[in-house]
């Protein structure tokens, strides 16, 4: 078993910690335990792993120390190329659509978000950071088209440390929260990516 110790780590490092141990861990497989002290942590490496088609197991013990416990199985990367990669993801950086009148802009991208939602095929993956996270919080006059979006299969992802900064992480309404090296990874997998 590959031990690693990310305790008062920030994420995204436990998450590429663990990361780079399942690349190690390859061709042999074996098993990767990740201690950490925060749910972000443990929900964040537990996604990766869950894209990934990997096994995990989590634990609480005291001290608030939580370890995330992943299974690789031998030959991983036949595993990796039978994945799909993302369609289209669109990355939301602000709360509205273009340069000028403020006001326009928000009305001009709740819109586009609406007109999302008739297309045939839905986006993929829909990324908030940057001020576009207030898109996900209560309040906003984006959430019953992101809920019919959610409702078809896309996916809602916004910036944790976005939150954060905007102290508003309590309030977020829909959706997951994310690290950068978590929206940096959903991009570069995506055949195609929308910026705003």
């Amino acid at each position: 078993m590959k031990k690693i110790n990310a305790l008062g780590k920030p994420c995204p490092i436990p998450v590429i910690e663990a990361k780079k141990a399942i690349r190690e861990l390859n061709n042999a497989g074996g098993t990767i335990e990740i201690t950490v002290d925060n749910e972000v942590s443990v929900k964040n490496i537990e996604k990766m792993a869950v894209g990934l088609g990997l096994k995990t197991i989590s634990q609480k013990y005291k001290n608030d120390e939580l370890t995330v416990e992943i299974t690789v199985p031998k030959h991983l990367d036949q595993l990796n190329s039978a994945s799909s990669d993302n369609e289209l993801v669109i990355a939301f950086g602000r709360k509205t659509m273009g340069d000028g009148d403020a006001d326009l802009g928000a009305m001009l991208l709740k819109s586009y978000i609406y007109s999302l939602t008739e297309l045939d095929t839905p986006p993929e993956h829909l990324l908030f950071f940057n001020s576009g996270a207030f898109l996900t919080n209560q309040g906003s006059n984006t959430l019953k088209d992101l809920q019919v979006l959610l409702e078809k299969g896309t996916q809602i992802s916004t910036c944790g440390a976005c939150l954060d900064f905007y102290e508003i992480k309590e309030t977020i309404a829909i959706g997951e929260i994310t690290t950068m090296y978590g929206i940096t990874e959903v991009m570069a997998q995506a055949k195609k990516v929308i910026n705003f």
